[in-house]
């Protein structure tokens, strides 16, 4: 059996942005050239060919907001969102996330569709990766750039991306994992 993975999204954007994408509904993914070449570039058992009836998003909610709450309010997730009014970045992610990338489909389409929302920054990026269970395989890595949202199909495992990035999501996902669990008795 395999391990649920952990998902960590940072981007820069402004309160007002973050409020337009909250508020808007879930946007319907395209099947494109890059959805595509990411999803050939996956190594899964049982793969089938990508279509548009696999990649399905989270219509059954009137709000990225709802999305988003309703993976907080799935206390088994662990999930989280912060923002920083300061530095205008927005961090949120889900301790337990999945492990079968069908499963995953919907997220990737909601991360995608930051991309209209999100200011410029290099340090702008969403990763699917098994944080806990010590493994470098990475289910997605999402990067955006010039205004696009990119699946990476050349990062394969945690070794293809910068360093300080993922010590940075590392760090991050630790600390949020201790508050997360602060006040929890772990067996």
């Amino acid at each position: 059996m395999s391990e649920l993975s952990s998902l960590f999204c940072k981007v820069k954007i402004t309160k007002l942005q973050l409020d337009k994408f909250l508020s808007s509904p879930p946007e319907k993914p395209e099947l494109n050239d890059n959805w595509l070449k990411w999803w050939d570039s996956r190594k899964m058992y049982s793969k089938m060919p990508l279509t548009s009836k696999l990649l399905r998003f989270y219509d059954d909610n009137n709000s990225n907001e709802e999305i988003l709450n309703g993976w907080i309010s799935y206390q088994e997730a662990m999930a989280f969102s912060d923002y920083d009014e300061t530095t205008q970045e927005w961090h949120w992610g889900i301790m337990f996330f999945s492990e079968n990338y069908l499963e995953m489909l919907p997220m990737f389409a909601f991360i995608i569709s930051l991309e209209k929302y999100v200011s410029e920054s290099v340090e702008n990026m969403a990763i699917v990766f098994p944080f806990f269970w010590g493994d470098n395989g990475v289910h997605v890595y999402i990067h955006f750039e010039e205004g696009k949202a990119i699946l990476s199909p050349t990062v394969q495992t945690t070794y293809d991306i910068s360093p300080e990035m993922l010590t940075y999501t590392k760090e991050y996902l630790n600390k949020k994992w201790d508050d997360l669990t602060k006040d929890m008795e772990l067996d």
